[in-house]
């Protein structure tokens, strides 16, 4: 075997392991590297509620008048966290506010056959 076939065989092998890791990851209900690297590029703040990490979903333009104080974070105190008006105590998804008018969206994350 040749030296480039060698790399790309090792390559493969090691997205192979990565991405049976992260799906191991992802069907016991914890949050992946994936969307670690999601929620750093997106500079949103790591939120800890109910001994979980939260999963970073996006960054959504809301009213304020849509949301409802919910908790602070665990990790965090300063870090306030939200819910849209009108949804359950646990909620499925929960706010935190980037800027004006602009917030990032998390969920509670679950084991894959819960979903």
């Amino acid at each position: 075997m040749t030296k480039s076939k060698k790399t790309v065989v090792l390559l493969f092998l090691i997205l192979f392991i990565y991405t049976a890791v992260e799906l191991t990851i992802f069907v016991s209900g914890h949050v992946g590297t994936f969307n670690r690297i999601r929620r750093t590029i997106a500079d949103a703040p790591k939120i800890q509620l109910h001994g979980q990490t939260l999963a970073y979903v996006e960054t959504d333009s809301i009213p304020k008048s849509d949301l409802v104080f919910y908790k602070k974070t665990e990790n965090q105190p300063d870090i306030i966290v939200y819910k849209l008006v009108n949804t359950p105590e646990n909620p499925p998804y929960v706010f935190v506010n980037k800027k004006d008018g602009t917030y990032f969206k998390y969920r509670f994350p679950k084991p894959a056959w819960s979903m």
